[in-house]
């Protein structure tokens, strides 16, 4: 896509912004669940499931900042005129791909963890 509407740029990064920060909520909820469930009797294997959903949700945030902070970048450079065309369509397409890969690997995620805490809950 042409980066020939800075509005409508503008207007999908805050879309953007204020999906991340949804998942963040989402994040710190998981993560409230994961320390509930964590606290009951877990077998080895169950424990090693835990510890994977608590590494993936730490790097889920980090994902959720990193993403955050090339978006408040290519506003930046946007609002001051600094950056060339291709720079910004660069980073817009590299936005675009990251938010795509994000939303399907929390979706994923999400779901997974669901169907721990459905294992955990049944015992």
């Amino acid at each position: 896509m042409p980066l020939k509407n800075f509005d409508e740029l503008h207007h999908l990064h805050q879309e953007w912004k204020k999906d991340l920060l949804l998942s963040e909520k989402e994040i710190k909820s998981l993560n409230t669940e994961l320390t509930q469930l964590a606290a009951q009797p877990l077998d080895r294997e169950q424990q090693v499931q835990v510890e994977h959903f608590q590494n993936a949700l730490i790097r889920q945030k980090e994902v959720v900042n990193d993403e955050l902070q090339l978006i408040i970048k290519s506003d930046k450079l946007m609002a001051e005129g600094n950056g060339n065309e291709a720079e910004l369509q660069m980073l817009h397409n590299k936005l675009k791909d990251d938010m795509e890969t994000f939303d399907r690997l929390f979706v994923e995620l999400r779901e997974s963890f669901k169907s721990f805490k459905r294992s955990l809950l049944k015992i």
